[in-house]
């Protein structure tokens, strides 16, 4: 069974409160993560060996 580590990006922190308040709201980062999240996760590979650290998703 594949190990994934899960990542929030909405997740709130201590400062600044929110990931997002980094960054201007026109800033091309936005573009990149929508453009990221958009992409197949079907033509990528699993660790099937287990070995290594936990994969993100």
């Amino acid at each position: 069974m594949p190990k994934y580590v899960s990542s929030d990006r909405s997740q709130p922190y201590l400062l600044p409160p929110d990931m997002r308040d980094w960054v201007p709201e026109d800033d091309l980062v936005h573009f990149v993560l929508e453009a990221v999240e958009r992409v197949s996760m079907s033509r990528f590979r699993v660790n099937e060996r287990g070995t290594g650290s936990a994969q993100y998703h």
